[in-house]
């Protein structure tokens, strides 16, 4: 999928029997909130937390030298830094990669392989560019009985009786990489007209680790849950949970959560990131029958996260009603979340969590459960049981309860889109990322959902303290104690955590960006933030979210670190020299809802890992589950699961 720079390439494709699609992001200007200067350290990676990242578990201690290849300086101070401008940490990096040729956009054909008279059905037109170079994308030619959204990338078609007696319906795509204007790319879709409607495209069953324990998204198996825990109810009970973190006198004054107002606060924030007045209760173009009632937005994916410094649950609900994907993410904790818990508060999350996990997802010996992996209804109502432990948890300290983190949203609602003057589509996915939390405003007697800055991601690693391990921490150009930053630019080094924030420069000077997109911030993404780190290099993995953006680990085309090779573990082995393998691209999938890809299953097979050591650790035992990652002879992820 490679051209050489500056290339004249054309290509006419026909795909009668497509495969997975997901998605991306852009937006034409970043917004600003006026929010409390406190929020602005609270979230890190995609979705965030107040607490650092911990560092990746791994097969075991490793052997080799000390130090690491020549020239590899061994940290002197406690925090593992090298002497401030005296570039010794910058020579902790592997060898920089040569530069690569410019990288044609992919396309991703619709999963349906026919679809019947009367059956309505949408796919997204979105194109990934590795380079992110700024790609637009037409539909030049459809039956005259669908329709496009080019802010959204989406395709809706319901074919009627002059499709069926055509057989097929053909789309043509025109690709423009506005980079590289001579470039061009047209691809053609034939989808087959049927009399009868056409089954759903459904991701097959991929696994017991993967879909009872990690992520639980087959509807028998969530549907208690949802159930018990409707949107508006759990957007009142995040307002209730994050609380504690509140002054004393300001919780004092607010009434019960009131649903209907945190859900229109909501709406609004969302619709604040897009851009897209279908989102705004207030906008005349509001789309009151698609997201105006929170029954539409649903629960599809319980994902337990046994991988993080503070293990934690994440809850994602979708707008079932859009043609679009639309997600909005809990993530809760059996602790509070804020800068002043103790130290022992950490061990007493991971324990607690640990504890129901164990007891309600796993069997004895801590293996995935034949009985829950068969039926699925007993399984709901474990993964139920699991769910109100979590939100339950009440201990005998003011820090020891349950505790809200944040609700990061991901939708493909124009947010990764850039508009004309007139507001028409210029290029962009239309994939959009942001994280709201309720805050009470200065005044205010009520919680709203506001959005906040988005969390950023490593720009640089060293060695931790005891040399065991490898942590993040700003690069020099962001590091405000290092004489060689670049001046405004530390307003976005969150320095206790490890990672920079995305930058906002809408207001003239640099702050934290409250959005992620694909081509959004391309000189900052390709430029200061890899120039310590490139991003495939292994040593993110032990950060947040793998150490990167949300979109930049929504379009990947690479897998996690080699659990084999002791120094991306490890600094006492010295310094990884090979970047993480290639995988094919990881096209936004956000859930597996018809096909689950490469690197997906890879990162179940790294959550599998992870929750080994860690459930060890927190509980001493070891569960029965495998890390084929630390197998040399286990078989690698190769290719997506198709449908």
């Amino acid at each position: 999928m490679k051209l050489p720079p500056r290339a004249r390439a054309t290509r006419a494709a026909t795909t009668t029997l497509p495969i997975p699609i997901t998605i991306p992001a852009m937006l034409p200007a970043l917004l600003v909130a006026a929010i409390p200067a406190t929020l602005l350290a609270l979230l890190p990676a995609c979705g965030g937390s107040r607490t650092p990242p911990a560092p990746s578990p791994g097969p075991g201690p490793a052997p080799g030298p000390v130090s690491g290849p020549a020239g590899d300086p061994r940290p002197d101070s406690a925090g593992g830094d090298a002497v401030a401008g005296d570039g010794a940490a910058d020579r902790l990096a592997p060898p920089r990669p040569a530069p690569r040729p410019d990288q044609r956009p992919e396309l991703f054909p619709p999963p349906w392989k026919a679809v019947g008279v009367g059956q309505t059905i949408s796919f997204a037109t979105t194109a990934i560019d590795q380079d992110l170079d700024r790609i637009a994308v037409a539909v030049t030619a459809m039956p005259a009985s669908a329709r496009f959204d080019p802010i959204t990338q989406t395709v809706t078609w319901k074919p009627d009786r002059a499709d069926l007696a055509a057989g097929v319906g053909t789309f043509r795509l025109e690709v423009t990489d506005l980079d590289h204007p001579e470039l061009e790319l047209t691809e053609e879709w034939q989808l087959p007209v049927t009399a009868k409607k056409a089954p759903v495209p459904v991701a097959p069953f991929a696994g017991a680790e993967a879909e009872t324990l990690f992520t639980i998204r087959e509807p028998a198996r969530v549907a208690a849950t949802a159930r018990a825990y409707p949107f508006d109810a759990m957007l009142a009970l995040g307002a209730t949970l994050s609380r504690p973190s509140l002054p004393a006198d300001v919780v004092a004054a607010l009434g019960p959560p009131d649903r209907k107002a945190l859900f229109r606060s909501f709406l609004k924030g969302m619709a604040e990131i897009h851009g897209n007045p279908r989102l705004d209760p207030d906008a005349p173009g509001f789309d009151r029958a698609t997201f105006g009632d929170p029954r539409d937005w649903r629960l599809v994916v319980v994902r337990p996260r046994i991988d993080k410094k503070f293990h934690e649950l994440r809850l994602v609900y979708q707008a079932v009603k859009a043609p679009e994907p639309v997600f909005a993410m809990f993530r809760v904790r059996p602790v509070q979340d804020h800068p002043t818990l103790p130290p022992e508060a950490r061990a007493e999350n991971n324990r607690v969590f640990a504890a129901l996990f164990w007891k309600h997802l796993l069997t004895a010996d801590g293996a995935p459960s034949p009985a829950l992996v068969k039926d699925r209804a007993r399984h709901g109502k474990a993964v139920l049981a699991f769910v109100q432990g979590v939100l339950g948890h009440k201990g005998t300290e003011a820090w020891n309860q349950a505790g809200f983190v944040a609700l990061p949203t991901e939708a493909r609602m124009g947010g990764g889109s850039a508009r004309n003057p007139d507001g028409s589509y210029a290029h962009g996915d239309g994939w959009a990322w942001s994280v709201m939390t309720p805050i009470v405003a200065p005044g205010a007697t009520v919680q709203s959902y506001v959005n906040i800055p988005i969390p950023g991601f490593w720009t640089h690693t060293v060695p931790s303290a005891d040399g065991a391990s490898w942590i993040g921490t700003c690069a020099p150009a962001f590091d405000p104690d290092d004489p060689r930053r670049t001046p405004g630019w530390e307003v976005l080094c969150r320095k206790a955590l490890g990672f920079v924030d995305l930058p906002d420069r809408s207001s003239g000077k640099v702050a934290p960006a409250r959005i992620d997109a694909v081509n959004l911030f391309r000189d900052h993404k390709l430029g200061p933030a890899a120039a310590n780190l490139p991003l495939e290099d292994p040593r993110r993995d032990h950060g947040e979210e793998n150490g990167m953006t949300c979109a930049q680990c929504h379009i990947r085309n690479f897998g996690v670190r080699d659990y084999t090779d002791a120094r991306t573990l490890d600094p006492r082995a010295g310094v990884p020299t090979v970047p993480n393998r290639a995988l094919p691209t990881l096209n936004f999938q956000i859930i597996p809802s018809h096909t689950w890809e490469a690197y997906t299953l890879e990162f179940m097979q790294d959550q599998a890992c992870k929750t080994r050591q860690h459930l060890e650790a927190a509980l001493g035992k070891a569960p029965a589950l495998p890390c084929l990652l630390a197998d040399p002879a286990a078989p690698r992820v190769t290719a997506p699961l198709p449908p």
